[in-house]
């Protein structure tokens, strides 16, 4: 069966072996049927040979296992030109261009095949790789629109398919929540013992527990059914309904490899897409502390405060505790290590815009209300922090520095990049 694999950069090579000085006087070249000196093209091993050597240096100068180079094609006589339609595919992300000297003409006409033509970058190979990962997206939206934590959207989503290639679909509350009615116990008991071994402490009650796991269970059917790789979910009002909420839900989803907004919060769920598609991480979210005193933040720092923690990103096991200290739902705290290198992102809701900071990891404490609150410097002035933000309230991280490659994408998808 064919890898069906998310983010696959597809990079065609073509090598143009033309020469456009066709008559050389006064050199000893071969001489045409009229007997004018011409300068002779070279042979078909002679390009071969050309064409595996610029493979062999663009895999050379990147670094990355997301890449597959095809074979090359190459245009030895100008009739040659004319097989490249044939040889490009929906599926092909960038060509790669070789020339034997310079063929500006051919190269114009490659260029207006609307590929991009591929720096031999490995920021410039994660940009593609955000390209193509968010055109083999879809999430679900969960809930009520819009989204009452987050009423800004976008809430297009024929638009922001149009924009970025993600596909959405809109999942009604009662859809969802007759997935988790008919989930048996037994299936959900099985699946919470597999989870036992990475609780460390335990406060809410077997049934709410229980509630937890039937959330993941009933996302994961989904996802699996509508082939979604995001979910983002108008959470307040499933407490509305049910005391159930799906931070612990998030936390596994997340690294599974299906990225998670909460509170409907849908430039936090494509910048998740983002984020894990250039760094192949997990990406957890929250609210944006860049003020002192806003969302934990001390003087100095900033902070991202909410309920999400995949396992993946912290450094001991799950403090499995209630829901904002409200006596019901479940939600898990573990402590982030120190010192670690980490990005943030967001986007506006127009699309056309993205915020991107680095900086480092201080630690994390229980926030009680909010779980989990992680501790953060930036890199370069957090003063102009307000100059740059944009978007909703919320923040994606992920570990690592990836502003380079966001930079890339930028320019690749159109985007106003805004950092320190």
């Amino acid at each position: 069966m064919k890898d069906l694999k998310r983010g696959v950069v597809k990079i065609k090579p073509i090598y143009i072996g033309l020469y456009h000085y066709r008559y050389a006087y006064g050199s000893v070249v071969s001489p045409d049927v009229t007997g004018t000196p011409i300068i002779s093209s070279l042979s078909v091993e002679e390009l071969e040979k050309a064409a595996q050597e610029m493979v062999e240096k663009f895999k050379g100068n990147i670094q990355a296992d997301f890449v597959e180079v095809e074979a090359p094609l190459i245009i030895r006589e100008h009739k040659d030109m004319r097989k490249v339609p044939s040889e490009l595919s929906y599926d092909t992300d960038a060509i790669l261009i070789g020339t034997y000297g310079g063929v500006p003409l051919e190269t114009y006409t490659l260029s207006r095949y609307g590929l991009p033509i591929a720096k031999q970058t490995t920021d410039f190979m994660r940009a593609l790789r955000v390209k193509k990962f968010l055109k083999q997206s879809k999430f679900l939206y969960i809930g009520e629109i819009p989204s009452f934590s987050v009423p800004d959207g976008p809430w297009n989503f024929f638009a922001i398919e149009d924009r970025l290639g993600v596909r959405v679909r809109h999942v009604e509350t009662n859809e969802f929540f007759r997935i988790f009615d008919s989930i048996p116990d037994e299936a959900v008991r099985r699946k919470l013992e597999e989870w036992r071994s990475d609780f460390e402490v335990v406060e809410p009650t077997e049934r709410d527990l229980m509630d937890a796991t039937r959330v993941y269970l009933a996302l994961r059917l989904l996802c699996d059914r509508e082939d979604a790789n995001g979910v983002a979910i108008n959470c307040g009002r499933f407490t509305e309904e049910r005391p159930v909420v799906p931070c612990l839900a998030f936390d596994r989803l997340i690294d599974e490899g299906i990225m998670c907004a909460c509170e409907g919060d849908i430039t936090a769920m494509l910048s998740a897409l983002m984020l894990h598609a250039v760094s192949d991480r997990s990406v957890l979210m929250g609210n944006f502390g860049y003020r002192e005193g806003a969302f934990g933040a001390k003087k100095g720092e900033v902070t991202i405060e909410h309920d999400i923690i995949p396992l993946s990103m912290a450094s001991t096991k799950y403090k499995i505790r209630d829901y904002h200290g409200r006596r019901f739902g479940v939600t898990g705290y573990a402590d982030v290590k120190a010192n670690q290198p980490m990005t943030l992102l967001n986007i506006d809701k127009s699309l056309n815009k993205m915020c991107v900071v680095e900086g480092t990891i201080k630690g994390s404490e229980d926030g009680v209300h909010c779980r989990i609150i992680i501790h953060m410097n930036v890199d370069g002035d957090a003063n102009r922090l307000p100059e740059i933000i944009v978007g909703s309230q919320h923040v994606s991280m992920t570990l690592g520095q990836w502003l380079s490659a966001l930079k890339e994408v930028g320019s690749l998808l159109g985007f106003e990049v805004r950092h320190l």
